[in-house]
């Protein structure tokens, strides 16, 4: 029988899959067939697991990056549309003989402009000293503060 050790290390790159897969530490384990106590305690003190499952996690935040930045410049996709087909056969003095419906489904070429709220979250996360709501709030935060401790200090001092 493996130890649970052999059984990780074994199964380093699955793991990893999971984590992209966003399985939960309790799927991981059950998947690999040990206890999900056993999992978190090796989870917390294997470096080599802990680099694996940081690597599943950070695979996963650069799609969403992409995502996001994909949304703040915006892009073209493909739609899957339904599109009603009438057809009627007609006789020679033109009525109708036949009249039958279907439908087809064509892909249709779709522009999702950019988003502003997207480009306003990437600039701030992306150039914080730059792209802030107010560059100057911390300073101005500080200055107030100091102003205010020089205030009470003065109060409160003899003369």
């Amino acid at each position: 029988m493996k130890s649970v050790e052999d059984i990780i290390n074994s199964n380093l790159n699955l793991i990893e899959s999971m984590v992209e897969g966003n399985k939960t530490d309790k799927e991981i384990a059950a998947k690999l067939g040990i206890s999900y106590s056993t999992f978190k305690r090796y989870k917390s003190s294997n470096d080599e697991l802990k680099a694996v499952i940081a690597e599943g996690k950070d695979k996963k935040n650069q799609v969403v990056e992409q995502a996001l930045y994909m949304n703040c410049i915006g892009y073209s996709y493909y739609e899957e549309v339904p599109t009603k087909v009438k057809e009627e056969v007609l006789a020679e003095d033109g009525t109708t003989i036949l009249s039958k419906e279907r439908v087809e489904v064509s892909s249709v070429k779709k522009y999702k402009g950019p988003d502003l709220a997207a480009q306003k979250y990437w600039l701030n996360n992306k150039e914080k000293t730059k792209w802030r709501d107010d560059p100057h709030g911390v300073d101005n935060a500080k200055k107030l503060t100091k102003l205010k401790e020089k205030e009470v200090e003065a109060k409160t001092s003899p003369i």
